[in-house]
């Protein structure tokens, strides 16, 4: 019998893809790709398809909603009905111990948060390298009780800061793929740094340095 406080999975998908030459056959892929994705909207089912040297898939499952509002620019959280609590990214029941796995609710939420924690990247993956250093940060969105990892750009690194707010800035609709690639962070309107250089600073730009420079050896 299945739990009623669990949502429920179709047993069965049928998924319609629409461009098949871009999942199979002769794939070139040097790396890891984001091929593109599936939505069954009698379901409320999404699928991601990716390539890294064979063709891979993963589906959303429950929290299909979340990989749907990628694709349209919007952020869809859980919140609690017993205790109010929201949850980003989001989580099928709640987390509270008292709430006995209540089941959660979608809610749609602002595209704004608080940096929780974060980061500065002196190495990554291939994608990545001509980018370095970056930021990458744990933010809590619009009050909600998880935080969730993104890059957080047009910064200069030595200048983020715990709790500083920040935005949500969104590639062009037609470069999405249903995945937290989509957009990134930004300092939010109005934000600036503290001012002057704290000894902090200037240990962090002294780390960042060689790596600026390395980049810039790059071809």
């Amino acid at each position: 019998m299945t739990d009623p406080r669990l949502h429920e999975i179709p047993d069965k998908v049928e998924w319609d893809v629409k461009h098949p030459n871009k999942f199979r056959g002769n794939v070139k892929e040097t790396g890891i790709g984001f091929m593109g994705y599936d939505y069954d909207s009698t379901t409320e089912q999404f699928k991601v398809y990716l390539h890294y040297d064979q063709l891979y898939y993963w589906k959303y499952a429950e929290v299909s909603k979340l990989g749907k509002g990628f694709i349209d620019g919007e952020f869809w959280g859980t919140k609690c009905p017993k205790c109010g609590d929201k949850f980003f990214p989001p989580r099928v029941n709640c987390w509270n111990l008292d709430d006995n796995l209540e089941k959660t609710e979608w809610i749609k939420l602002k595209q704004e948060g608080i940096v929780h924690t974060f980061t500065i990247a002196g190495w990554s993956g291939k994608s990545s390298l001509k980018r370095l250093p970056f930021v990458l940060a744990y933010v809590v969105v619009d009050g909600c009780k998880t935080a969730i990892a993104n890059e957080l750009r047009n910064i200069d690194p030595w200048d983020a800061e715990f709790g500083m707010p920040v935005k949500v800035v969104w590639k062009p609709e037609d470069e999405r793929q249903g995945t937290v690639t989509d957009w990134w962070f930004e300092p939010a309107d109005g934000w600036e740094p503290t001012v002057g250089d704290t000894p902090e600073k200037e240990r962090m730009k002294e780390l960042c340095a060689p790596v600026y420079e390395w980049v810039k050896s790059m071809d």
